[in-house]
């Protein structure tokens, strides 16, 4: 009886050491795919509305292929990406591009609103608002990277583009020394 209970114990905690083994890591290789949706969609010509537009269609593409819908059409629910998605076996690397495609459409919006903020003033305000909810998910990413899930690559380049946007954002406010801090951070990982 005993034997039989901690051989049922050995083999529960062997599946379970199995499917954490079985993980595989996630690699994103964020400056090469920020880089090429920003070139292929409107930034070659300074168009920020048009990239806004397709970080927007890329968020509704992957919410619907990963299975995490915010709702159904009468319903809205918010679902952010979470640890628990992380640690999916079935679920990709692609997971993490739901919240940089969300910085990115907020900063993209931030830098529309600065092109026309030179006529209005009032757009200013409402750059320096879109610019805190991207380094909100920029933050929100950082903290998904930080599992043993992403390799250390990722976590590096992460740390680089959040460094990015937390330095526009300071910028902004002109806080300069935060701003040159964090824009250093980036330059220096970047470089490397």
């Amino acid at each position: 009886m005993v034997l039989e209970e901690i051989n049922e114990n050995v083999q529960n905690q062997t599946s379970k050491d199995v499917k954490k083994d079985s993980l595989k890591p996630f690699t994103l290789e964020l400056i090469n795919v920020i880089r090429d949706a920003q070139q292929q969609h409107g930034l070659r010509h300074g168009d920020f509305q048009r990239y806004r537009g397709y970080c927007s269609r890329r968020i509704s593409r992957l919410r619907k292929v990963l299975k995490i819908p915010q709702g159904d059409r009468r319903h809205y629910k918010k679902r952010n990406v979470t640890d628990e998605h992380m640690n999916n076996a079935l679920l990709d690397e692609r997971l993490l591009h739901i919240p940089l495609m969300l910085a990115e459409r907020s900063w993209a919006y931030a830098m529309q609103l600065r092109q026309e903020s030179n006529t209005e003033q009032r757009k200013k305000f409402h750059m320096v608002r879109k610019l805190r909810k991207a380094s909100r998910y920029a933050s929100q990413l950082e903290e998904l990277c930080k599992s043993e899930r992403c390799d250390a690559r990722t976590k590096l380049e992460v740390q680089a583009y959040v460094a990015w946007i937390h330095g526009n954002l300071y910028f902004e406010l002109q806080k300069w020394s935060a701003a040159a801090e964090n824009l250093k951070k980036a330059q220096v990982v970047y470089e490397k």
